[in-house]
């Protein structure tokens, strides 16, 4: 072989080694976490795959709460909000690519290949529209409901305050097991045989009940179109700030299952628009929306 046919072969063979570096390269930054214009798409600015998951589970975990307490109390109820937790995903994906896309900083970002950092929308925040409309349904039977948060409220946010550091935690785990045993006592305890009566046990607490009179107010009031986004929202931020406060955070195991204090105006927004495409779903599928209570 020639000198001329060595050092041509030799750049040959360093060529295709930068040319394999340089494709190397370009696949990791198209799937690294925040680059990358198939990241753009596949991951957390327009679409995630967690997403699906969050979806299931969190439908899953949502649905049985609900039918425990008592937020949907009709076949009819249970199947409008299945369709709506269907559409959710779809509706939500679509939601965040326009709004990204519609925002000039973050359409230079994505078209560039980067996520924006920003978070606009909460699936966690803009799925509970669909269930918080049946709040007022949930608290009819208003007696359960003071045990349970009185309870909380005294053994998790009070008395660790004057217990020693040590037993904080356990008097804290402690008052959510009795919290969540007074709640179902109160609730289904009178239908237990030989367990006494809530009512001779736990007094008027037990059976006081919002009147039907409130009871409906508060359900239109809830599923109007102007004033139900409102209210979710207001609940939501009230959430997001009880769930995310340090007597909550730090209690062992319990902290896994609490989200992250998202800004207010991110809770709200998404909460209220949650609501609002669960109405326009109802609309949809009865003929029938209302504007205001």
């Amino acid at each position: 072989m020639t000198e001329w046919d060595s050092d041509s072969g030799h750049t040959l063979v360093e060529r295709g080694s930068n040319l394999r570096r340089a494709v190397a390269e370009l696949v990791d930054q198209e799937f690294e976490y925040s680059t990358g214009h198939l990241t753009a798409i596949l991951n957390t600015c327009l679409f995630a795959p967690s997403l699906l998951t969050f979806w299931l589970v969190n439908g899953i975990l949502d649905f049985s709460t609900a039918v425990a307490i008592g937020a949907v109390t009709s076949p009819a109820g249970l199947q409008v909000r299945l369709v709506a937790y269907l559409l959710l995903v779809p509706v939500f994906l679509l939601t965040r690519v326009i709004i990204h896309l519609l925002h000039p900083t973050h359409r230079a970002q994505i078209l560039a290949g980067s996520c924006p950092n920003t978070r606009l929308m909460s699936l966690d925040w803009f799925s509970m529209g669909i269930l918080a409309t049946g709040l007022p349904l949930a608290i009819q039977r208003l007696g359960p409901w003071l045990a349970l948060n009185g309870t909380i409220l005294l053994g998790v946010f009070v008395l660790p305050r004057f217990a020693p550091a040590r037993l904080a935690g356990s008097i804290k785990i402690g008052a959510i097991g009795v919290a969540i045993a007074l709640f179902l006592y109160a609730s289904y305890g009178a239908v237990v045989p030989r367990v006494p009566h809530p009512a001779s046990v736990l007094g008027p607490l037990a059976t006081l009940t919002l009147t039907e009179s409130t009871t409906g107010w508060l359900v239109r009031a809830f599923n109007s179109a102007l004033v139900g986004p409102l209210l979710v929202g207001v609940f939501g931020v009230a959430m997001n700030i009880l769930l995310t406060r340090p007597e909550l955070t730090t209690i062992p195991l319990l902290h896994h299952s609490l989200p992250s204090r998202d800004p207010a105006l991110v809770v709200a927004t998404n909460a209220a628009a949650g609501t609002l495409f669960y109405l326009l779903v109802v609309g949809g599928t009865t003929g029938q929306l209302f504007l205001v209570p």
